[in-house]
């Protein structure tokens, strides 16, 4: 079946998964079954740091350290809760965290550097222009991606 799947999943400055990162993530664990390694993949951007006039440069320098440092950890450990129950389902995950303004661009860089089989994203949620760009990410990845692509919805509650 599948050898390498990627599940690339957007889920920085949210409190909460979306529903759409949830369900990617079953459908990926479910084709995961069989494949030698699920890579779960994010895409992640530091924001620019705002710094007071008249702060010396060495004081600037850490401050934008700080942040960034806290923005790649608050990232890892949310990395690590979504694929927590992918784990203790004994699928066998590769994390990947990239850093950069194109999540298209990176993701189809991503697939290409694993030889992924199957790309697996949530199509969108329209929470926020996020979403809406991620929305535009999965349409452009269906279309250009490397390998087959599986868009992935939530089931509508009715």
């Amino acid at each position: 079946m599948y050898r390498n799947i990627l599940l690339a999943a957007a889920f920085q400055n949210w409190e909460h998964y979306s529903t759409h990162a949830l369900a990617a993530r079953d459908v990926a664990a479910t084709l995961a079954r069989h494949a030698e390694r699920l890579h779960v993949l994010t895409v992640y951007e530091h924001e620019a740091v705002r710094i007071p006039a008249g702060v010396p440069a060495e004081m600037a320098a850490k401050l934008r350290e700080q942040q960034t440092g806290g923005v790649d950890r608050m990232v890892a450990e949310k990395m690590d809760d979504y694929v927590a129950p992918l784990l203790g389902q004994g699928l066998p995950v590769a994390k990947i965290l990239r850093l950069g303004s194109s999540p298209r661009h990176l993701i189809m860089e991503v697939a290409q550097e694993i030889d992924a089989d199957l790309l697996v994203i949530g199509s969108h949620s329209k929470r926020g222009l996020l979403d809406i760009a991620l929305g535009g990410t999965a349409r452009h990845l269906s279309e250009h991606a490397p390998c087959p692509v599986v868009m992935v919805a939530p089931k509508v509650k009715k």
